[in-house]
């Protein structure tokens, strides 16, 4: 995924004539219904229930998510970004929910509780689509300069991009017979067709921004990844230092397996529902759309690179004999 976002954002910039006439077919549109039905089809309902018993992670995590780190984003948007889009995307970056597989898999790699992970990615993305239009609408009235913001517009096209699909690719699972031995066998190939899906958008919204003459800089990507970097180092900080005081489980080992999931579920935000937002606000953004989405890509990828290294050190501390978190 990380070669694929940054290949479709150079080729993207540098090539545009055919992300300009895919953007103009509304293919983008194809592309985000299809990463959540492949999402759909990918859960594990299993998991799922065995985590609802934990009640103090999916508190925690619900309000996190989508009520308290969206808060950053207010601060986010009045940082001197240029293009101020940049800013701007950054900000819409931090009203998402929790990524869709990377804190499953990190949590799993770092032997944390795998379900609750799954279960706060599930919820927060469904839960996602009615939170984060009202959350935009705190957001984008403090200045994002975008001239028309219909928080309705958004609810209701989130809910035909991203919740139906999530909701249609599950229900493929108990509606076709053997779907779950075929997702098993093939899931290598959908998680392939899920990051092509997700590389298609970012392409044809910086072919867009490109075709138009829009000004980028390296100084401006820089800059960027500095301050998405600094964003997920503050959240990390603050999930590490709160999830402290909770008590998840009267398990130790428990205790920390789950903790390790909240934090990197509270700490990450999603890609692909940010790109299907900032889709929608194109009308309003124009073609410096692009610009809005390069910053998220760039977070999505600090934020992967920086978790596994530090996943890699939990792990590293519990081969020590010492505890994984502080």
């Amino acid at each position: 995924m990380p070669v694929g976002l940054l290949l479709a954002i150079t080729i993207g910039w540098f090539f545009p004539a055919v992300g300009v006439a895919a953007a103009g077919a509304e293919l983008h549109l194809g592309a985000t219904v299809g990463i959540f039905v492949v999402s759909g089809l990918l859960l594990q309902r299993g998991e799922m229930l065995t985590a609802l018993r934990s009640t103090a992670a999916l508190a925690y995590g619900l309000v996190a998510i989508l009520a308290a780190t969206p808060l950053l984003a207010l601060a986010v948007l009045r940082l001197p970004l240029q293009p101020p889009e940049m800013a701007l995307g950054l900000a819409v970056f931090c009203c998402m929910p929790t990524t869709l597989s990377a804190c499953v898999a990190l949590t799993t790699a770092s032997k944390g509780n795998t379900a609750v992970a799954l279960l706060l990615t599930v919820t927060t993305n469904m839960l996602g689509v009615f939170s984060i239009p009202s959350m935009l609408s705190l957001v984008l009235g403090s200045g994002a300069g975008v001239a028309s913001f219909d928080t309705l517009k958004l609810f209701r096209n989130l809910v035909l991009t991203v919740l139906l699909p999530l909701l249609g690719g599950a229900a493929l699972q108990a509606i076709i017979p053997g779907a779950q031995h075929w997702k098993r066998d093939h899931r290598k190939l959908l998680s392939y067709l899920s990051t092509a899906c997700l590389c298609s958008v970012p392409f044809m919204q910086v072919s867009k921004a490109s075709a138009a003459g829009l000004p980028l800089s390296g100084a401006a990507l820089a800059t960027a990844a500095g301050v998405a970097l600094a964003l997920h180092l503050v959240l990390l900080a603050i999930n590490t230092a709160l999830t402290s005081f909770v008590s998840f489980s009267s398990d130790p080992q428990q205790q920390v397996a789950i903790r390790k999931a909240v934090v990197l579920a509270a700490s990450q935000k999603t890609l692909p529902v940010a790109v299907a937002v900032l889709t929608q606000l194109s009308a309003s953004l124009g073609a410096a759309a692009g610009f809005a989405v390069i910053p998220c890509v760039l977070a999505h990828l600090i934020q992967t690179v920086f978790d596994s290294a530090l996943v890699a050190r939990w792990n590293a501390r519990e081969a020590a004999g010492l505890p994984a978190m502080g």
